[in-house]
């Protein structure tokens, strides 16, 4: 699924190195507190998989995928803007606000980056970035069977024993979605300490306290908008031994 950070283009890097973890250890419960847009945890093999998020209408979307729902065929700009402007109203369903603001907004921001309109590329070819995302999404479908989806913060999982956690936080110092602008990083970072007592965590991130060690790293380009670029280090972190 698009989304804003998305490990899609990593993933193959990132669930080998994960499922590793998995199989040398025995583990059968593998979670995500910050599932996104479930791009790794659709690849990660593990008896029990949970995929949590804070935003509701995300997690609404992929149930409703999950179940089989079917998605709008097309989303005109008219559409666009009513939604966004009765997204927490009860006018659309949740799952109908998370397709629209995720899949027809500008790489995966959630109506944050603006409406992802059809355009004529060099080619005279038209592209149409909600259908390829709508598509997208339908064909990651029959891989999201059997995670259990849940909505809620992280620290849900505070009494969690025996697992394996890997945390793609909101990075530090970029810009975030609205339920991750005041995301508290050192209380973060503390509770990364505590569940790494009796849990194997692992952390995306660019940077870390000194007391995690960095695991693996990748330059990535990574996307702002439509007309800024950059390169990154992607890192995984886990805390020291």
């Amino acid at each position: 699924m698009k989304y804003m950070g998305s490990k899609s283009r990593i993933k193959k890097y990132v669930v080998p190195f994960l499922q590793k973890l998995i199989e040398e250890n025995g583990i059968d419960t593998y979670i995500e507190p910050f599932v996104g847009g479930a791009n790794v945890i659709d690849d990660i093999q593990c008896q029990n998989r949970i995929g949590g998020d804070l935003h509701d209408k995300l997690i609404s979307l992929l149930k409703h995928v999950q179940n089989g729902g079917e998605l709008p065929l097309e989303v005109p700009k008219g559409l666009y803007d009513d939604v966004r402007s009765n997204k927490d109203t009860g006018k659309y369903e949740d799952w109908y606000v998370g397709a629209i603001g995720f899949l027809a907004s500008y790489n995966g921001r959630y109506f944050d980056g603006g409406y992802a309109k059809k355009t004529m590329e060099k080619n005279g070819r038209i592209r149409d970035y909600y259908d390829e995302c709508k598509r997208n999404l339908q064909k990651q479908a029959p891989k999201l069977k059997g995670i259990n989806f849940v909505n809620c913060d992280y620290k849900s999982f505070t009494d969690v024993k025996g697992a394996l956690i890997y945390c793609d936080i909101p990075y530090k110092g970029t810009k975030q979605f609205s339920v991750g602008k005041n995301f508290n990083h050192d209380e973060f970072w503390q509770w990364v300490r505590g569940m790494s007592k009796n849990n194997i965590v692992v952390v995306s991130e660019l940077q870390a306290p000194n007391d995690f060690e960095c695991v693996w790293e990748q330059p990535v380009l990574r996307t702002q908008n439509a007309k800024k670029r950059e390169i990154s280090i992607e890192k995984l972190f886990m805390i020291k031994q």
